[in-house]
């Protein structure tokens, strides 16, 4: 499976998973070409900080995918709703 594709499912399926908000920050740093705290990516399990890596190669090799797309409009989504809750 696509490694943008299976982060998108666990995104979506996880969505109080604590380590979701750190793939979170990232996905938003990449679509929004945005600075990226990397402690962050150090405080995931060995799995999840493998995962992380793999997901910004695989960001920078699949350039023009749907998924992508649609990762963006999570990201959009994400921002609504936390204007929505008064979040930062």
């Amino acid at each position: 499976m696509n490694i943008l594709k299976q982060l998108e499912q666990r995104l979506i399926s996880k969505p109080s998973d604590p380590d979701n908000a750190i793939f979170r920050n990232l996905v938003q740093s990449l679509c929004n070409k945005e600075k990226l705290d990397l402690a962050g990516l150090y405080e995931l399990s060995y799995d999840d900080f493998e995962l992380s890596m793999a997901i910004m190669k695989s960001w920078r090799l699949d350039r023009y995918t749907r998924t992508k797309d649609r990762l963006g409009e999570l990201v959009f989504l994400w921002a609504e709703q936390d204007k929505q809750s008064g979040e930062p």
